[in-house]
């Protein structure tokens, strides 16, 4: 089974690299982004309208999350995602790493302070992001920006921003909703 899930993987990371290289730079002026005023940050779109999103895992891209203009987000099959990223901005000069569920408050997030930030792409995969970007910048803080669900049972955008802010009790580990 873990064989077969490797070989999927595998086959989805190849299939996502030729779908990227095919597709062209997304504009800001793409509905989704234009109803969430918000810029593409290197986004493409594939031929079909979608926005193409990679997720990264360390600097390789394993899959590709499409985002179509109403907002309905789906990741292509068989790719990794856990652990998997999106970064937005540049660590150059940064005071502080933001970690992010999804791309539009990923690029609200680091147009309104600046600073670069990791899109987890949903609540169950921030703990592994912040994990991920705590051991690969050790020195830089980290802000867990989650996302507050009060109406949803559980509110799972809180619990897991919160779960993901307290993994580590490393000075200067902020978490923030």
């Amino acid at each position: 089974r873990e064989e077969d899930k490797a070989r999927r993987q595998s086959e989805a990371a190849t299939e996502a690299a030729m779908i990227w290289e095919a597709a062209k730079p997304a504009t800001d002026v793409h509905p989704y982004l234009a109803r969430k005023g918000v810029k593409a940050h290197r986004l493409r779109q594939h031929a079909d309208g979608r926005l193409v999103v990679p997720v990264l895992i360390d600097t390789a891209l394993q899959s590709l999350q499409f985002i179509d203009k109403d907002g309905r987000k789906l990741f292509l099959p068989g790719g990794e995602v856990m652990g998997g990223y999106y970064g937005i901005g540049t660590r150059t000069g940064a005071t502080a790493l933001c970690v992010v569920e999804g791309f539009a408050t990923g690029a609200t997030v680091h147009e309104a302070t600046g600073h670069p930030v990791a899109v987890a792409f949903n609540a169950g995969n921030l703990k592994a992001v912040v994990e991920a970007m705590y051991e690969r910048y050790p020195d830089l803080p980290l802000i867990v920006c989650g996302d507050d669900d009060p109406e949803v049972e559980g509110n799972p955008g809180r619990t897991k921003a919160t779960e993901a802010a307290v993994y580590t009790h490393t000075p200067g580990f902020t978490f923030g909703i």
